[in-house]
């Protein structure tokens, strides 16, 4: 697999984004994840213009392998399902409808600078830094 492949990109300056993203590193055993954050040079190199803009910044984009990209709902759904193990069945998540799965999404992101402080996030230690794209 190439390092383009499987990457999750998310709002770098948001305090419930870099928690959500260290959660995610916990539970994905095998580190087949790599993340970056939407206002990085790895964003500026592999994703278009108008997914790296102010407005887009409450999305998550998860780059799958074959330049596949995922956004808000279906984005969470693809990278709980590349985990593995139980998470896989996050998968029936996709019966539901997008645009309900989104809105659903979007009232989180709507809030989530207000839920977690960006004060509040500690340090990478060395196996999430490795992790972690420019």
């Amino acid at each position: 697999m190439e390092p383009e492949n499987n990457i999750v990109f998310f709002d770098g300056e948001c305090g419930f984004c870099d928690t959500s993203v260290r959660w995610i590193m916990a539970i994905d055993d095998a580190k087949a994840l790599q993340f970056a954050p939407l206002q990085g040079e790895t964003a500026a190199r592999l994703l278009p213009k108008d997914l790296r803009l102010e407005e887009n910044l409450k999305t998550i984009v998860y780059l799958a392998p074959y330049n596949e990209r995922y956004l808000k709902s279906d984005a969470v759904i693809e990278i709980l399902s590349q985990v593995g193990g139980f998470w896989k069945a996050c998968r029936l998540g996709k019966l539901l409808p997008t645009g309900l799965r989104d809105w659903f999404y979007d009232r989180i992101a709507e809030r989530r600078r207000s839920l977690i402080s960006k004060a509040s996030c500690p340090i990478p230690n060395a196996d999430q830094q490795a992790r972690l794209l420019p």
